[in-house]
């Protein structure tokens, strides 16, 4: 997220075959649309789709990531203090920006990939939201789902969803010294970044008689263990839910740096023990 990749990216993904999901660079934030604003967006807009649209791996563009969904259940409105007058000037720009501008563009200058205007279009807090429209499952993380939610919560298409673990051990001692690999201590509590924490992680790791929470060492790779099997469950039952559910795409691939998140390749380059599980399922 957050780059438009480079041309090789999609030269590659068109040689192998490889679909390509295009978010235009807008996520979870409200963006002003007014008239400088509205001159630089579009003309970067404008040369991407320019840029992009003969390459015939291009499935989708969308307008935005979480952005919707968060206006209208995150709370912002409470929490930044805008009033009924802000909130109505804010929304109004959004939807100039992502259900007109963006998609005339789109059609103008593309006029052959489809573009939908945010992800997801539903909200995985509602179980009849699971019978429409692209959904952010993040019930198992965010929520108080254990790991059967991936199999009770199917939506049409699972554009998101994932299960943290830690990266690799040796990994991590080549970033921090050694009297610090361990959780206790705010060197190695900075590396973790979700609201969330460990808790999570600790939950399934202490369930498992294999791994123990108090030794770091099995702690990271009962976390990769733990992942390896929320990833397979969750993809299992995505396969197994079509034609109801016609597509999956977890988070995360790959890593910014080397800490805890929800991805199966770590930092350096190197597959967590959940790559083989979801290389395996996605190649049936």
């Amino acid at each position: 997220g957050g780059v438009y990749e480079k041309e090789l990216f999609y030269d590659l993904c068109d040689e192998y075959g490889i679909l390509v999901w295009q978010d235009f660079m807008f996520a979870n934030a409200m963006y002003p649309f007014e008239s400088g604003d509205r001159e630089n967006i579009l003309h970067e807009a404008e040369e991407q789709i320019f840029r992009l649209r003969k390459h015939t791996c291009l499935a989708l563009w969308c307008g935005n990531n979480e952005i919707e969904v968060a206006w209208h259940n995150w709370g912002w409105q409470k929490q930044y203090g805008y009033s009924e007058e802000d909130s109505l000037e804010l929304y109004r720009d959004y939807q100039a920006l992502f259900e007109g501008s963006l998609p005339t563009l789109v059609s103008h200058i593309d006029g052959k990939t489809p573009y939908v205007s945010t992800s997801p279009q539903s909200n995985w807090g509602t179980p009849e939201n699971f019978n429409h429209g692209s959904m952010h499952y993040w019930g198992v993380w965010h929520g108080d789902d254990d790991f059967s939610g991936y199999e009770k919560n199917v939506g049409r298409f699972m554009v998101e969803w994932g299960f943290q673990s830690y990266p690799d051990y040796e990994l991590l001692k080549k970033y921090i010294s050694p009297e610090y690999l361990n959780l206790e201590n705010d060197v190695m509590g900075n590396r973790q970044k979700s609201y969330v924490g460990n808790y999570k992680i600790l939950e399934q790791v202490d369930k498992n008689p294999k791994y123990s929470s108090s030794i770091f060492l099995e702690f990271v790779k009962g976390s990769q263990y733990a992942q390896a099997q929320a990833y397979n469950k969750a993809l299992k039952a995505h396969l197994s839910a079509q034609p109801h559910c016609m597509g999956s795409l977890l988070w995360q691939l790959n890593d910014c740096w080397p800490g805890p998140s929800w991805s199966i390749i770590n930092y350096d380059g190197t597959p967590k023990g959940s790559y083989d599980a979801v290389k395996t399922l996605f190649l049936k």
